[in-house]
Parts: structure tokens; sequence; C-alpha cells
């Protein structure tokens, strides 16, 4: 019967002796295996369940088509192909005879590798070997040969111009591999093809790559005795290098054999679609040791292949940016190789083995993971050690400055958020308010598309449309922030909780829609697939399938095709992620355009450049844009008309990349929004649209000039009644602030199109005196019917000075001192918006007008009070502030930066209080806190006084220090300072503790706290104080009237300089009087 005799020629000493090399060649095998068995269960555990089927059913069709191997790279993906199907085979058949010849037939006397079953094995395994031959010897001439740059281990983007030790290794094994399975496969072929010379059986043929080598060899004269001679000698050679190729996999290149199988398997469908959130106990943020990476992160390191596809798809690389997807991983590995998954006292991950601008140089585009054979996931990666980095603070300025106003505004462009909807005025129509009206679709608009102007036209071309296709939609105007998509792929998770935990509060809140829109595929992306894990959330499309729709339902009609040569831009957040490619290229077929692919599109589409966070972090000189890359790109195709593209951020960067890159007369960059209003001769007005919109500029005019003539009597009005008693006044204005409006004076029907502001305070006229306080809201927006409070001055003369003393809080306490004590002064300032309005009493603006933050220089020093105290080793920071429960969210980012403690005194009395008053207020907490250093930030950012350091100092009757730029103190003796003064100069000096210092900004850079940070910091103990009693009449001002200035146009003087001199005495008689 059909078979062959393995152990041919050997006798009962070497067969022992071949069975004790196999057995140590397995139990070197398995201690390696061992040692990385033992080095994953060393990660963290996972976090969710692992669909089985799901990842099994997708590992097994990636392993055997070899789908993501062939991509890109047809030449090379069959030869791997070839070589995978060859192992695989050899891989089997030697399996089967181990079960055969050292299981079955020894116990039972069974044999099944023979007859018909050996043949078609035969058949298999020599078809199969010549396959990985010829797939070996490829790669070692594409290697040796062909040299692609994917595959050079030189890191010319860090400027290195020879292998390092490493990578020099790196090539040795590649060949050591390579040649090692070229060998084994040879030996082979050798040892067939001499068992057929020597046994001649009949079925021959059925092994015809050995029966042709068998043939060639007798036709060039080889004896049967010959034969017979190699065929011995090359047995053991041929089992002796199978066995050492077998024992080194777990120990070199080769281990990827089994480590890519668990790779593939253990992938996730949309691991940059759906970020890994972060343990709720976790103590710390990210990834900053080996310690921190899962087990499935490790198994990841160690399928890597080096084959660099991801090296040479990586736009941040190709741009010359620090960042190599392969490097990176490698670098990981041979970390982990030495750490294995324990914490070392060598260099640190980050900022040691993996430098911060690596990480910072990553678009998140998923180009790497995307095009990886083996299922690696680089962003996720990459991603997490970003958020050791952000909880470090260590970053751009300008990417903290962005999270920062992130945090205190909801968006990136640090506007009101009442101007998210700004663009909607221009518009013909109003646009429905979904917390108020019902509608079928909600749009999500995003932070690009409000607030960027030439977005900004996008929006309004989309809501046309959407008008014109008579789609029922809302927006959720001011109550949508940034949907956090970049915001999570920064590294902020904390802030992206917060951003997601607000948008779905709102769209629960609101009244009833069906699905959400968005022309922002970073939004789409993370409402798509990541909100859902926070609650519960509706149906989302991207626009482009929306107006495909729409076109191909007839609703909007094609009037004038396009008729011009296009090429589209597959944004990453849509293409890659989320597999958005057809939609849009639907929707230029249907309006008539030619579509001009450029070689990279669709999951190969070269990233813009402004994913992960990048659109808010500068670029580095000398290194292109990838948007740059890329309209080259689109340029060499020749003769475009338009660059098309579907994302806001795209639409920003290769606007401004056509006109640094040199192409402003090859192609324009539109949105296909724009587009299709083209196609569909989009009108701006409608004819149905005449008469509402007649309505309303009729409404807006007679508004005006109501406005114009109530602002003229309010003056008029005021003046006359200065001078009437107030209690005559008291019942009739009680009454008149009783009775309901006019309904001709009513506000007019939700929306953005006429706001409904407080008319604007104008200046007083010359000798005309300010009104007396009326009806107000209170300045916090507590209660609009509350009248701001009115302390009266003490009398003041000069004859009886009584000095401001500080407040006395009978109820306070404060704690016993362990080491020194510095108090810091805090303010939660306001920023105003362009758009404003005043409270009824005009005294203050309306604070939903404002937005708030931590004072900038109050930031600067709570550092330096913080590096003190650490310089010191012991003590603490205490922050101090006036301000009502807004003003925790400063406290609380204090005490996350790291501040001891938080004292808040507050009482209505204390609204728009002047800085004496304040100051007599933190004195109060001063004398019962005894601190040994007091620091307060030079001024405020909204009122700019300067004042309270200086009067803090004055109350408290001790030593102070303005525009400090210097500061150094051991906690003994006196500190030595430097002062900033006019031109430039500077002033050293020493001064005396206890003192009251005010910091100048540039003194330091002040820490970041994530929002994980601030949540946490909640735990530590704000104390508020009752301020009820700081107000006695000791203060420098009240505040009368808060009013926009007249404006008059300048004056240029003529003459000679005698004639001007005369001029401006005159002009200063008549404005002060002589």
């Amino acid at each position: 019967m059909e078979s062959r005799v393995i152990f041919w020629g050997i006798n009962t000493h070497q067969l022992i002796m071949f069975y004790m090399i196999g057995t140590a060649s397995m139990l070197i095998f398995l201690y390696g295996a061992y040692t990385h068995i033992a080095k994953y269960a060393r990660g963290k555990s996972l976090v969710g369940p692992v669909e089985f089927t799901e990842r099994l059913t997708r590992a097994l069709r990636d392993i055997f088509s070899h789908r993501t191997l062939r991509r890109r790279d047809n030449a090379a993906g069959f030869a791997h192909k070839g070589i995978f199907y060859g192992y695989l085979f050899g891989f089997i058949a030697t399996t089967l005879y181990f079960i055969e010849l050292d299981i079955l037939k020894p116990l039972t006397g069974i044999t099944f590798v023979k007859g018909k079953f050996y043949l078609i094995m035969s058949l298999l395994l020599d078809l199969g070997h010549l396959a990985l031959i010829t797939g070996i010897i490829y790669m070692m001439v594409r290697r040796g040969f062909l040299r692609p740059k994917k595959l050079e281990y030189v890191r010319n983007y860090r400027g290195e111009t020879e292998l390092r030790p490493d990578a020099k290794t790196w090539k040795i094994e590649d060949w050591v591999f390579l040649t090692t399975l070229l060998l084994v496969g040879l030996g082979g072929f050798l040892q067939e093809a001499c068992g057929l010379i020597v046994d001649q059986p009949a079925w021959a043929a059925w092994s015809p790559v050995g029966y042709l080598l068998a043939k060639t060899f007798t036709g060039l004269g080889m004896s049967v005795e010959t034969a017979a001679s190699i065929r011995s000698v090359n047995w053991w050679m041929h089992g002796m290098l199978a066995l050492a190729f077998t024992a080194a996999i777990p120990w070199y290149k080769a281990k990827h054999v089994i480590s890519a199988v668990g790779s593939l398997f253990m992938r996730d469908s949309r691991p940059l679609a759906l970020l890994p959130a972060e343990p709720k106990d976790a103590e710390k943020a990210g990834i900053s040791s080996i310690s921190d990476f899962t087990w499935k992160d490790m198994l990841h390191l160690d399928a890597c292949t080096k084959c660099g596809r991801c090296h040479e798809a990586c736009p941040a690389r190709t741009a010359g940016y620090p960042l190599s997807p392969r490097d990176f991983i490698l670098d990981l590995r041979e970390y982990n190789d030495d750490a294995q998954g324990c914490p070392t006292s060598g260099p640190p991950l980050v900022g040691g083995i993996i430098a911060p601008e690596t990480l910072w140089a990553c678009r998140t585009c998923g180009a790497c993971q995307e095009i990886c054979p083996v299922g690696i996931e680089h962003p996720s990666l990459i991603v997490r050690m970003r958020r050791h980095l952000v909880e470090q603070g260590t970053m751009d300025p300008l990417l903290r400055n962005t999270i920062t106003v992130i945090g205190d505004t909801g968006n990136s462009f640090g506007e009101n958020s009442r101007k998210r909807s700004q663009w909607t005025k221009a518009l013909e129509f109003r646009v429905k308010d979904i917390r108020e009206e019902p509608a079928e679709t909600l749009w999500f608009v995003g932070d690009y598309a409000s607030f960027d102007p030439r977005n900004q036209k996008v929006s309004q071309t989309v809501a046309r449309i959407l008008k014109a296709a008579r789609e029922d939609f809302a927006l959720l105007h001011e109550g949508e922030k940034t949907a956090g998509n970049d915001v999570r792929r920064v590294g902020e998770e904390g802030l992206y909780e917060e951003l997601v935990s607000h948008n779905i509060e709102q769209m629960d809140g609101a009244k009833p829609f069906k699905r959400i829109i968005t022309t922002d595929p970073h939004s789409y992306n993370t409402i798509k697939n990541e909100y859902p894990s926070f609650g519960k959330v509706a149906p989302i499309e991207h626009y482009s399938s929306v107006l495909a729709d729409l076109l191909s339902q007839g609703r909007l009609k094609v009037k004038k095709p396009l008729n011009k040569r296009v090429t589209f831009h597959d944004p990453c957040h849509l293409g890659r992620l989320n597999g958005g490619y057809d939609a849009p290229r639907k929707v230029l077929e249907l309006i008539g355009c030619q579509l001009i692919e450029m070689p990279r599109n669709r999951d190969n589409s070269f990233c813009c450049g402004a994913g992960g966070g990048r659109i808010w972090i500068p670029d580095t000189p000398g290194t292109q844009k990838p948007s740059e890359n890329r309209v080259h790109e689109a340029a060499a195709l020749g003769g475009i008309d338009i660059f098309v593209t579907c994302c806001p951020k795209d639409l920003t960067m290769f606007e401004d990349a056509r006109k640094t890159g040199g192409h402003e007369k090859d192609f324009v960059v539109q949105d296909l929004a724009e587009l299709v209003a083209e196609a569909i001769e989009l009108k701006s007005i409608k004819l149905q649209d005449l008469p509402p919109l007649a309505d309303r500029i009729v409404k807006s005019v007679a508004t005006q000039i109501a406005d114009t003539v109530a602002a003229k009597l309010d003056a008029v009005l005021a003046n006359r009644l200065a001078s009437i008693p107030a209690a005559s006044l008291a019942a009739p204005v009680a009454q008149l602030a009783a009775a309901p409006a006019p309904a001709a004076l009513a506000p007019a029907a939700s929306g953005p199109v006429s706001e409904t502001v407080q008319p604007v305070q104008e200046a007083p006229k010359k000798d005309e005196a300010a009104p007396s306080a009326a009806p107000a809201a209170k300045a916090n927006g507590a209660d609009a019917s509350v009248t701001l409070p009115d302390t009266p001055f003490k009398p003041v003369s000069w004859d009886a000075i009584s000095p401001v003393t500080p407040a006395s809080f009978a109820g306070y306490q404060a704690p016993a001192k362990n080491g020194p004590r510095i108090l810091v002064t805090i303010k939660h300032v306001a920023k105003l918006g362009d758009e404003y309005g005043f409270t009824p009493d005009g005294r203050d603006v309306r604070r939903e007008f404002m937005e708030f933050s931590l004072n900038e220089w109050d930031d600067a020093a709570l550092e330096e009070a913080l590096r003190t105290i650490e310089k010191l080793g012991s003590g603490e920071v205490v922050a101090v502030t006036v301000g009502d429960a807004d003003a925790d969210a400063s406290l609380f980012k204090v005490l996350a930066k790291g501040a001891h403690r938080a004292v808040r005194i507050w009482d209505d009395s204390l609204a728009n209080a002047d800085p004496i008053t304040i100051a007599r207020a933190l004195a109060g907490v001063a004398a019962a806190e005894a601190p040994d250093l007091i620091f307060s930030g030079v001024q405020s950012g909204d009122q700019a006084h300067g004042a309270t350091g200086t009067a803090l100092a004055r109350i408290l009757g001790l030593p102070h220090a303005a525009v400090v730029v210097g500061f150094d103190w051991d906690g003994k003796d006196a500190m030595h300072l430097v002062r900033e003064l006019e031109g430039g100069l500077r002033h050293s000096f020493d001064l005396q503790a206890p003192a009251v210092v005010a910091i100048q900004t540039g003194i330091n850079t002040p820490r970041f706290a994530t929002m994980k940070m601030v949540k946490q910091a909640k735990q530590k103990p704000l104390v508020v104080v009752d301020g009820k009693d700081v107000q006695d009449g000791s203060g420098g001002y009240q505040v009368r009237r808060m009013y926009v200035p007249e404006q008059t146009k300048a004056e240029m003087l003529t003459g000679t300089p005698s004639e001007i001199a005369k001029f401006i005495a005159n002009l200063i008689r008549e404005k002060k009087g002589a």
C-alpha cells in the first residue's frame, strides 16, 4: 500500500537519539511559549466581553484569504500566501505522522497515512512546499535587491543615517528566518527525490516536484547508491534543521507564526472607532509603565512582523514627523522583552522609551491599523499613552489651552455658547429648537460647522438644501457642546465623558425626534460608536447619505448637471472608521460629476492631518503638512476642477494647503453640499419664503426703532425721576413690576432669528446725572426680581481716618498648621462675548452672555505656591475666593492641580463688590489661617483692577510686592524676589515673610488638571463661609451703571504748534472747567 517510510535507515540507537533531540527541541519551544504566556499573565485583564464567534470567524477569514496581506502589495501578499500554505501543509503532515507513529500505532497498531489518503497528502505537500520555496525566494529578492523603503530600518524621520544596534539585529533575524525556512523546504525535496530514486515506487508521480527532481538527478548520472548515501545524511540534516527551527519559534521573528493568529483573533472590529474607556477605579490615567498594558496589548506587540505596511501608510511619518507605527511597536516590544511585563528601574516608558513628540505626532486616522496584516491596534495604544501625558500636563501649550477652553465653554473656539447657532441668522427661515419643538431630524452641527466662517457658509447651504427638500429638522442651538471625538483621542477622557453626559442629557430632555444627522464625520463617529456606551442615542447618519437619499428619491431634483471633473477625499472618520465610502460618490454621480480617483482612496485615503487633536497643535517647522501632500496628489491627476470634501476639518485643512502648496490655479476646494446646491440651482430666497421674510424684515425694523426710542425715553425719564423722592415711587414701581408685559412687546417665538436682548445702555450725556438704581436682577443670576443690594458708605474724613479692618468670620476656624502655609487668592473670572445684554437695572451684564474660568494670573500664583511647597517638602496650599456657587468650578480645578484646601466666601451682598470689600473678606480668612505667605495674581482677567493684592496687604499690615516674575524662598529667611518694571527693567530685592506677593503671568507654566482630577478633587475640603457681615460701608465704590460709551470719530489736529496747544487748552477747559 502507498505510504512512506519515515525512519528510513535509522537503527534503534539512532532513533533513541533522534527522540531525545526532538524532546529537547519541544522542551525549548514549550519553555519559550511559557515565558510569553507568563508575560501576558502579568498584563491587565480586558474590560468587557469577547465576542468569540465573531472574532473567530473574522480571524479565520483573514488568515486563510490573506486579505490583509494582499492589500496594496499584491506580490508580497501572494508570496506570503505560498509560504503560509506550504508551512501549514507541512505542519499538518508532521502532526498526522506524530499521531500515527507515536500514539495510535504503539497503542493500537492502527495506521492511516497510507493509500489514497497518503497520495493526496503527498501531492498537497509537494505543491505547498513548492509555493513555500517560491515565496521565500521572492521575499529574499525583495529584501536583497528590490529593497522597498518600508523595509528600511534607518529612522530617517529622526535624523538617523545608519542602523542602530537593535535594527542590525532585526535585519539579521529576518535573513536567518528566511534562510532556515528555505533550507528546510529544499532539504525536504532533496530527501523526497533521493527516496524516489532508491525506492522507485509506482506512485512517484503523486509527488510531482520530488519526481521531477529525481528524474533530473538520474539524468545527471546519480546512482542509487549515491542517492541512498545522500538520503541517509540529509535525513539527519533536514530533521535537525526542522527541529531547530521549531525550537527557536518563540525566541525571534518566527514567533509571529503563533502570535499573529492570536492577534488577529483578539483584534476588535472597531478598535479606533470605539476606544476603551478608563476603569472607574483607576488611580492614574492611561499607560505610563509596561505594567499598564493588557495581555492583549503584549500579544499585539509580539505579533509584529516588521513588514512596514503601517510605516508606509502613516501620514505623520510621510510628512516628516517623529512617528513610525512600526518602530513604535518594535520599541515597545524590545522594552517588554526585557521587562517581561514587570515594572523596571530603567528609563521610563513614556518620555524615555517613547518620546512625547512621537505620541503627539499621531493623527489617529487609523491608516496603520487598517493596513496591518496581523491586527495590531496602534492608535489605541497611542491614545492610552496620551492619557498619561495629559494627566501630567505634557503637551503643547496651544493644545492645553484648547482643552481648557473646551472645558470652560463647550467648544474649541472659546466662543460663548449663545453664538453656536448664530450662523442661522443669515437664513430666510427660522430653524427649530429641538428643546422646544419636535422634529423628524436633529442636526448635530459640531464646532467647525458652527463657528468657522468658511464652514458656516456650508452649514447655511446644507440648511437651505434640507429646507428645499422639506426636511423637518431642528438644532440643539446653545444646548449643544462639542461631541468630544477629538477630545477623547487627545487623551482627555474625563472631559470627553463630561461632554458626552451633557449632550446625551440635552437630547434626552429634547422634544421627540427620530434620527440625528451631522456634517461632521468626527461627531458622527463618536455619537454612532461611543455614545451608546453612555446612554440611549437615536440613529445617526452622515449628511452625505442623507443627500444621496434625497437625490435618489427625487426630493431634490438636479436641474443643471455639473459636468465637472472632480476628485474626492475620503474623511478618515467617515471612511476608514465607519465604511462610509459609497454615499459621497453616489451624490457626485447623481449631480453629473466625473469622479477621478486619487491613487490613495477609500480605505487607503491619506489623512488631512487634522485628527487626533492635531488641528489644535501648530505644525513643526520644516515638515510638510499631510494636507499639502494630499493636494499635491490631487494636482498630479491633472485637469481637476474641484477637490471635494465632506468634512468641516477637511475643508479647513485643504483650503489652506491649496494656498500653501501652490495649487490655487489648479482647482478649487468645495464641500459636497455646495456642489449639490449648484446642481439643483438652489436660490437664497425662494418665492414661497417672501411673505414671511418680508414680515420679519418689517418686525426687525420696527424693533430697532422701538429700541432706539425706548433708550432715549429711559434717559429722559431717569433724569426726571431722579428729582422725585424715592418713597413716593415705591408703590407705583412695585405695581409696574408686577404688571404683565403688553402683548405687542412680548418676545417672539423661540429661535435664533430674533434674539431678545436687553437694550444697550447709552452713555449719559454731558451734565446728565446717572440714574439711580431701579429694581434689578441679582448679579449671580439667581433671581431676576431681586434688586442688587446697596450698602451705605461710611463717612470718611481726613480728620478721623478709620482704616479698613479684616472681616470677622466667627464660625470659621482654620486647622492646625503642619509646616509652611501659603494662602492663594483665586477669582472665577468672566469672559464677555461679542453679543451681550445688561440686567434690567443696567448695573451688570446678564450672566447667560458670559463664560467663566479660572483667572490666569491666579493660576500662575497657584503654581508658584505649589512649587514652593513641593520644594520645601512639607506644608499646604490653601485657596480662597469670594464668589457664589459657580466659583466652585474654579476652586475644584485649583484643588485638582494640587491645592490642599479651599475656602469660598459668599453672600448676595458681595455681588459686584469693589476691590476693597473683596480684600476685606479675604483678609478675614487670612487672619484666621495665619499663613506664612499670601500669593495673589497681579490682576483679574475681567475687571483688571490690579488692586486686590495691594489692598489685602494694607488691611493686614503686611509687606507687599507686586508684578513678581521671580521668587525663591527657603521657608525660613527672607524671600528673594524679582519684579517686572516698565521698559523691560527688573527689580531684584529681598522681602521678609509673612508678606503678600502679587504674581505676574509668565513666571511659570501652570500645571494642567484633567476633568478626572477635577472630579476627584471634589473629595478635598471646601469650606463655604457666610459673608453677610463683610459689607460694612468701608468699600471703595458701588456700581451705579454699566453701559456702552458713546463713540465719536477722531479728529486730526492741524496748524502751528502754538495753535494746536491753544486748541488743546480750550478743549480741556471745556471738558473739565477752568
